[in-house]
């Protein structure tokens, strides 16, 4: 199962006491790399069940789709910025996609696309 990143929730957490301490949706999506999108999926998901750990993968179980999330989201950093390394893309993917991969399997798509 996909899961949620642990990293991911204290990231969706960190943006919900930042806005509440009042701080601008644009300094807070700049500041933590994350969509408004996002920010008011976590804030909604906060008010009705009081956390933000509970947020479902929207991609689990559809392991095509995944993969395709994944190395689009891959590729185009890769275009950005070549020499981006795994651990960083792995985290932009948990961040902005709701993606958990390890890095091995990371390593193995981006291989396998002829990316690294």
């Amino acid at each position: 199962s996909m899961g949620n990143c642990k990293i991911s929730t204290n990231l969706k957490d960190a943006a919900l006491r930042l806005w509440e301490l009042g701080w601008e949706e644009k300094d807070i999506m700049q500041g933590l790399v994350v969509s408004r999108a996002s920010l008011y999926r976590w804030k909604r998901l906060f008010e009705e069940t009081g956390s933000t750990a509970k947020l479902p993968s929207p991609l689990r179980g559809r392991p095509r789709i995944i993969t395709h999330a994944v190395l689009s989201a891959c590729l185009d950093i890769y275009q950005k910025e070549p020499d981006v390394y795994l651990d960083e893309l792995r985290w932009h993917l948990a961040i902005n996609h709701d993606i958990c991969i390890s890095i091995s399997a990371l390593q193995k798509n981006l291989v396998d696309v002829g990316l690294t």
